[in-house]
C-alpha cells in the first residue's frame, strides 16, 4: 500500500523507536561493567536505557524488558565471577536485574510531575541512593558499583577522596538524565544551555580538582622497601580433597610449600625488604602444624629484622569447627603484633567470620594494618583505615582467572578514598601496590608474569582525605535528596489532581 503524505510512519512511532533505544542500551550495558567494561561506554549505557523507559508506552512491559536486558548482560559479562552455584546464581541474577531497573521506573513516574532542571535529579538521586544502600548492606561488598568501570582515570578518580564512590556514581547517572532532558528539548541550544553549563561546570570543577590534587600531591619524606610474592601457587581444588582422605599427606605437602615461602622470604629480606607479604592461604595448614609454622615465621622475622605478614588458613580436625582465614603480622623482635580474621566472603568459603575491625601496629615505617582479599571490597569497613591513622594496608588475596584483573584494581579505589598505600599480593590474580593517590608503584598479573614478585618503595605516611572525615555523607545526602524530591513530586501531582 502506498503511504500518503499525511499517514504517519509507524516505524517512527515513539513506542517502536523505544525498542531501538533498548537494543543500543543492551550493547552498551554489556560493555559497562564486569570483565568487559569499557570506561566510556559505562557513561553512555544509562542514556539509552532511560530513553527506552521514558518512551515505552507500557511501563510494566518496559520495566520487565529492561530487567531482562540487565540479567542477560550480567550473565555474560560476569560469567564465572560470582562464586554462587546454580540454581542460586540464577536467582541472584534475576534479583539484581529487577532491583537495578527500579531507578528507571522511578524516573518514569516522577519526572512528569516536576519542571526544569530539578527533574534531572530524579534518576541520579534514585540510582546513587539505591547503589549506596545496596552496597552498604550486601554480603558481596561493593561488587557491581558503577564507578569501578573508571579504573585508570586517576584525574577523575580523585573525587573519591571527597565523596567516595557515590560522587562518581552520581555524575555518571546524572549525565544520562541530562542528555534525556536535552533530548526532550530537541537539543535546542536556547533551551538547554543552562543545563549544559551546569553539568559541564561541575565536571570541569571535578577534573580540575583531580588534576590539581595529582599535580601538587604532597607526601611526607620517607619510603620503605616492601616485597610481596607468590612463590608456590596454592591449588585449593587439589589440596583440600587430600585433607579429607590422607591428613598426613596434606600436612607433608603444605609444609613443603611453607618452607619454600620461608626460603624466598629470607632472600627478599637480604635484598633489603623490610616488610614482606605472602598471598592469601600461603600458610594453609592443619591445626597440628600451626604453632610450629608461626614459630618459624617468628624466628625468621627476628633473624632478618623484618615485618612478616603471613596469611594463615587453618584446618581443624573437628569438622564442626570452621577453618580460620587470618593474617598474622610478626615484627623484627619475633612478636606477633597484629592478627586479623577475614570478614568478607566467608559465606562462600565457610571460614570463621571476623569482626570487621581493622587493627593497627605502629612501626618505624608508618602505621600498618591488614585485611584479606574480599575484605577490601567492603567500603565501610576499610574506611576505618582513613580514621585510625593507617599508612600502609596489607591485603593478601587468592583469586581466580575470571575476576582478574578487576578484583585487584578495585583496591586502588580504597587507597584514594582513605589516603593510604595498599599492598595487594594475589595468588591466581592481579597484584598491585598503590600509593595514597592511586598511583601504581608495582603491579603483577599472575597469568602473564614469569616472576610473580613485586618490590616497591612505599610511602611511610598516608594523606588525610575529606572522605576519611565525612565518610559516606554524600551517599546519605543522595538518600535524603531522593526522599525529598519524591515527596515534592507527589505534592505537585496531588495539587494537579
Amino acid at each position: 500500500m502506498k503511504m500518503t503524505q499525511n499517514q504517519p510512519n509507524k516505524f517512527l512511532h515513539p513506542d517502536c523507536l523505544s525498542f531501538l533505544w533498548l537494543a543500543i542500551a543492551f550493547i552498551l550495558i554489556l560493555f559497562s561493567s564486569g570483565k568487559m567494561a569499557i570506561p566510556l561506554l559505562a557513561w553512555l549505557s544509562s542514556i539509552f536505557a532511560l530513553r527506552f523507559m521514558r518512551t515505552q508506552k507500557r511501563g510494566i512491559v518496559g520495566y520487565l524488558l529492561l530487567s531482562f536486558v540487565i540479567m542477560v548482560t550480567m550473565a555474560v559479562s560476569s560469567h564465572g565471577m560470582i562464586p554462587i552455584p546454580p540454581p542460586g546464581i540464577i536467582v541472584f541474577i534475576v534479583m539484581v536485574g529487577l532491583i537495578s531497573s527500579l531507578p528507571f521506573v522511578v524516573d518514569r513516574w516522577l519526572v512528569p510531575h516536576l519542571k526544569g532542571l530539578w527533574a534531572t535529579l530524579v534518576f541520579p538521586l534514585a540510582s546513587t541512593a539505591l547503589e549506596f544502600l545496596n552496597i552498604s548492606s550486601s554480603p558481596m561488598g561493593s561488587w557491581g558499583a558503577a564507578g569501578y568501570s573508571q579504573y585508570g582515570d586517576l584525574i577523575l578518580l580523585q573525587i573519591l577522596s571527597i565523596t567516595g564512590m557515590w560522587g562518581l556514581s552520581f555524575l555518571m547517572s546524572w549525565l544520562a538524565s541530562m542528555v534525556n532532558w536535552a533530548w526532550e528539548q530537541d537539543f535546542e541550544w536556547p533551551k538547554i544551555w543552562r543545563g549544559v553549563a551546569l553539568y559541564g561546570g561541575i565536571m570541569v570543577l571535578v577534573l580540575t580538582y583531580g588534576g590539581a590534587r595529582l599535580t601538587f600531591a604532597q607526601l611526607e619524606p620517607g619510603t620503605v622497601r616492601v616485597a610481596s610474592f607468590t612463590e608456590v601457587s596454592i591449588d585449593l581444588a587439589e589440596l583440600m580433597p587430600i585433607l579429607s582422605y590422607d591428613r598426613e599427606a596434606f600436612r607433608k605437602k603444605t609444609r613443603e610449600i611453607h618452607e619454600r615461602y620461608f626460603e624466598r622470604t629470607i632472600r627478599e629480606a637480604r635484598a633489603g625488604a623490610k616488610i614482606i607479604l605472602w598471598p592469601e592461604a600461603a600458610s594453609l595448614n592443619a591445626e597440628e602444624d600451626e604453632a610450629a609454622l608461626l614459630a618459624r615465621g617468628q624466628e625468621i622475622s627476628k633473624q632478618e629484622g623484618i615485618y612478616l605478614a603471613m596469611p594463615f588458613f587453618t584446618m581443624y580436625k573437628d569438622v564442626s569447627r570452621p577453618p580460620e582465614n587470618k593474617l598474622i603480622v610478626i615484627d623484627p623482635s619475633g612478636s606477633k603484633v597484629l592478627e586479623h580474621i577475614k570478614y568478607g566472603g566467608n559465606v562462600f568459603e565457610g571460614s570463621l567470620l571476623g569482626d570487621g575491625i581493622l587493627r593497627t601496629v605502629e612501626t618505624p615505617y608508618g602505621t600498618l594494618s591488614g585485611v584479606i582479599c574480599w575484605d577490601t571490597d567492603f567500603i565501610v569497613n576499610i574506611a576505618q583505615a582513613g580514621r585510625n591513622g593507617t599508612d600502609i594496608l596489607l591485603s593478601p588475596a587468592h583469586d581466580w582467572r575470571e575476576i582478574s584483573p578487576l578484583h585487584g584494581q578495585m583496591t586502588v579505589f580504597r587507597a584514594i578514598e582513605n589516603g593510604i598505600s595498599v599492598v595487594r599480593q594475589s595468588d591466581l590474580g592481579f597484584s598491585i601496590i598503590s600509593d595514597p593517590y592511586g598511583r601504581t608503584l608495582a603491579a603483577m598479573d599472575h597469568y602473564t608474569a614469569s616472576d610473580r614478585t613485586m618490590v616497591a618503595q612505599v610511602p611511610v605516611r598516608g594523606v588525610r582525605t575529606i572522605y576519611s572525615i565525612i565518610g559516606d555523607l554524600f551517599g546519605w545526602m543522595c538518600v535524603a535528596g531522593f526522599v525529598a524530591i519524591t515527596i515534592w513530586a507527589i505534592i505537585r501531582w496531588r495539587r494537579r489532581q
